[in-house]
């Protein structure tokens, strides 16, 4: 089996929260004992300039469906073609129905429907799931969706994390095209819940529901290990994607972009420097869309797409990391989609 990219789409809520935004509302932030403003504090650190956050009665399911309809759109592939909806968030629109649910009730089809809360790996994990399913059903075509409305989980009152996170959405399509030269060529995934406690939104679930206490704590919000997450991150990055180059006798030599999780900027750096990469082989969109959890690396990869950046045939790389912890990487050949292929010629042999 050749489990090819047909197509991408993603999409960002209009609304843009800038560092000035978000520092005129903080109440934990001084200018004045930082020494400088929360725009240079964040820039310096985490490369972020804008975010995009969800606007009142939007959910990630709204942003889900419009990133799928320019992914169909792309592939030129037809809703009724879909075998198989895989989507990755964990912040659904609500406990019932699930997402995924809300996703094709908006969409209409019939394809067999499935949801992964996995986080800041959501893409890696859904690719596998999809695959997996599609090897084990015999499905041919599948749509994976990733999308996260990470302000619903952002404290208000917290600077750091208001700047970091953002909101989000993207979608790709997969087809089963035995015998091509694109697609897939190796993917790995791994979890050590050893400290899983680094990531951590410890209110709202079953074991501390909504309550007077959790609200007075803000424990209903995300809470991040920042200085932990730093090492694992770079060191799992960078072995999950020398796991998917050896797989298949490659090195980086032969990686024509790397596109890596967006989880702020000296982290990228760092793993850029350690991988040996050229910087300009490197793909991101963290500047003006924040982490936007496991849908960053597709939004980067549909933008990179919709702009050119990507040759028929180009060899890309995906490492993530994210909560659990767990951390994986996807290696595959670009295909041009069925919209690039009916606007330019043909470059290379399919």
């Amino acid at each position: 089996m050749s489990f090819v990219i047909l197509g991408t789409g993603s999409d960002l809520p209009p609304k843009i929260v800038s560092n000035e935004d978000i520092e005129r509302a903080s109440t934990d932030y001084d200018p004045v004992r930082a020494r400088q403003s929360l725009h240079e504090w964040v820039m310096q650190r985490a490369g972020v300039a804008t975010r995009h956050r969800l606007d009142n009665g939007e959910g990630t399911s709204d942003m889900s469906v419009r990133a799928a309809r320019r992914a169909l759109a792309d592939a030129g592939v037809a809703l009724d073609e879909i075998d198989l909806l895989v989507l990755g968030t964990f912040t659904s629109d609500s406990r019932l129905p699930s997402t995924v649910s809300l996703v094709q009730q908006a969409l209409g089809g019939r394809a067999k429907c499935l949801q992964l809360e996995t986080a800041c790996t959501g893409f890696v994990d859904s690719l596998l799931v999809a695959t997996s399913v599609m090897s084990a059903a015999g499905y041919r075509t599948a749509l994976v969706i990733t999308t996260e409305a990470m302000s619903a989980v952002t404290d208000p009152e917290r600077f750091m994390y208001q700047a970091i996170f953002g909101d989000g959405a993207a979608a790709v399509v997969i087809r089963d095209l035995p015998g091509s030269s694109y697609g897939i060529e190796a993917l790995c995934t791994h979890t050590d819940a050893t400290h899983c406690e680094w990531t951590w939104v410890p209110g709202g679930g079953t074991k501390h529901p909504i309550t007077a206490e959790v609200l007075a704590d803000r424990s209903q919000y995300v809470s991040l290990d920042t200085k932990a997450i730093y090492r694992f991150a770079v060191e799992k990055m960078v072995d999950a994607t020398h796991e998917v180059l050896d797989t298949k006798g490659l090195s980086i030599e032969d990686v024509d972009w790397l596109i890596p999780h967006q989880t702020g900027a000296n982290i990228i750096a760092e793993v850029v420097e350690q991988l040996k990469i050229p910087p300009e082989r490197v793909i991101t969109c963290l500047d003006h869309t924040g982490n936007v959890s496991g849908a960053s690396v597709a939004i980067a990869l549909d933008e990179a797409r919709a702009s050119g950046r990507l040759a028929d045939g180009d060899r890309i790389v995906v490492p993530v990391v994210g909560g659990g912890m767990a951390w994986g990487a996807v290696s595959f050949v670009w295909r041009r989609s069925a919209a690039a292929r009916a606007q330019e010629p043909e470059r290379a042999a399919s």
